[in-house]
Order: C-alpha cells, then sequence, then structure tokens
C-alpha cells in the first residue's frame, strides 16, 4: 500500500515539473503530449519485461541440481516393508475379495522380480500398505516406492484389474500404475527398461507367438515415452508427471512365481528382494 502511495506521489511530482516546464518554455500541447505518451511507453515495457524476468527465473530456470545430483548418486538399496496380509496393511476387512487375496499373493515377488530385470540404477521398494487410490474411491492391491539411484522418483500400485473385477470366476487380472517425476533427467534407455518390464510382467502372455508379445511391450513403452516427450518439449516451463498403465493376466509373473515356489526359492530373504542373484534360476 505505501509502495502504491509512493509511486502515486512520484507520478504526481513528475506531472507538475513537466506542466511548469510546458509554461515556461512555451512548449507545444501536441509535443507535451507526444513525450507523455513516449514516457509512459518506456515505464510500461520495463514493467512488463520485470515481471518476465521474474516469472522465468521462477520456472525456466528452477534449480534441479540437488535432484540431478541424487539421480546421478549412489544406488538406494530397497528396504521391503511387506505387509503380513491385506487387513494387516489396511484394508477394509469388509472390502475383501478372494480375487484381492489370489492378486495379493501372486504379486508377492513382484517388486524382486522387477528389481532382478530392470536397469541397474531403479529400485523397487514394497511399502507396507494395502490400502492404494483408485478411480473411484480407496482400493486394495500393494504399493511401491519407485527409486532411481539416490532419488526417490515414484510410487507404483498394483490392483485387480477389469477381468477379474467383472468376472465371478478365478479369471487373472491385475492393473499396474506408475506415476514418475523428473524423467526428463533419466536416461531413455532406463526408463524404457522399466515400462518394458512391467508391460512384460503384467500382460496377456501369447504363448504361440513370443516374439509379438515382447514386441508389444516395447512399442507401449516407447509410445508412452514419446508422449511425455511431446508435452515436455510443448510446454517447457513445466516438469509434468509421467504416467503409465498396464493390465493384464500376468502370466510371465505368474510363471516365474510358481518356478521359485516349486524349487523353494523365497527371493525376499535369498536375495532381499533386489537384484542379488539374477544370474541363478
Amino acid at each position: 500500500m505505501i509502495k502504491k502511495i509512493g509511486i502515486g506521489v512520484a507520478i504526481a511530482a513528475a506531472w507538475g515539473i513537466a506542466w511548469a516546464a510546458k509554461e515556461a518554455f512555451a512548449i507545444p500541447d501536441y509535443a507535451m503530449w507526444l513525450g507523455i505518451i513516449a514516457v509512459v511507453g518506456v515505464l510500461a515495457s520495463f514493467n512488463i519485461e520485470s515481471r518476465l524476468s521474474a516469472i522465468e527465473e521462477l520456472v525456466i530456470r528452477k534449480d534441479y541440481s540437488g535432484i540431478i545430483a541424487q539421480l546421478e548418486g549412489e544406488r538406494h538399496k530397497p528396504q521391503h516393508k511387506q505387509p503380513e496380509s491385506l487387513a494387516a496393511g489396511g484394508a477394509i476387512a469388509s472390502r475383501i475379495r478372494p480375487q484381492h487375496e489370489s492378486l495379493f499373493e501372486d504379486f508377492r515377488w513382484f517388486a524382486a522380480l522387477m528389481n532382478r530385470h530392470i536397469a541397474d540404477e531403479w529400485a523397487i521398494e514394497e511399502l507396507p500398505t494395502t490400502d492404494v487410490r483408485g478411480y473411484e474411491g480407496p482400493e486394495i492391491g500393494r504399493m511401491y516406492d519407485v527409486w532411481y539411484n539416490a532419488c526417490e522418483v515414484g510410487r507404483m500400485q498394483v490392483t485387480l484389474g477389469a477381468g477379474a473385477l467383472l468376472s465371478k470366476e478365478k479369471e487373472r487380472s491385475a492393473r499396474v500404475e506408475l506415476k514418475l517425476n523428473y524423467l526428463r533427467f533419466i536416461p531413455y534407455r532406463d526408463a524404457h527398461s522399466l515400462l518394458y518390464e512391467i508391460g512384460l510382467l503384467t500382460g496377456s502372455y501369447d504363448r504361440t507367438n513370443g516374439e509379438a508379445f515382447r514386441a508389444t511391450a516395447a512399442s507401449a513403452a516407447t509410445d508412452a515415452l514419446t508422449g511425455y516427450l511431446w508435452e515436455a518439449v510443448r510446454q517447457p516451463d513445466l516438469d509434468p508427471w509421467f504416467d503409465f498403465m498396464a493390465e493384464g493376466s500376468y502370466d510371465v509373473l505368474h510363471d516365474q512365481v510358481e518356478h521359485w515356489r516349486k524349487n523353494g526359492i523365497d527371493p525376499m530373504t535369498r536375495w532381499g528382494g533386489d537384484r542379488d542373484g539374477a544370474a541363478d534360476n
């Protein structure tokens, strides 16, 4: 308020001095008005430039040096906090269906399998909660933090897919949703490996044409990253979140989990749910 009053007083004083000069030197009215318009134009231009510079400092020149240092830092080793049961993780007991229990059990080692196959810089770390977010309210499933080296960049969750929700039979169907930040600072190959592995483990495997199935997973990852790049270039002043979703009968995950069970292997206890022992069966 004081600043506005000061500006008003300064303008009034300037106007008085200009009017006195006009009378003293017999300056024509048209010349006086041209001078006033020129001064107003200069002041307006200066004000706009100052505001644009302030916005540029806040948005375009936002300092990401701390984030980049974490992204280039030492890899975070996942410390899984797996819930003992859906109810123990916070899910409402009255809403738990047999399909939820099956999904919960089938994805017990999802994080361990992801960590064994994605780029070395990533780490998927399971959280103790089973009360996750859905489109229309709370859902039931598993939740994970996503790390890239020393930086926690996002979150992932697993819930029932549409097939399991609509079917009364024991049809397998899961939806994996991923949300990431700072993706623009992560190399393309590393980002692609994460999305590809999610699609590979979640999708419905075509046993008659495995190559086509893998190509579909790779294409979905490429399409998602291309869309993100488009938006990042279209709106360079923003740092958009990245969202990715895959859904299917998770055949590859199911087969690997069954293989471990038959051979008495628990990857959470044997390798800490991490990539250690990735060369083992």
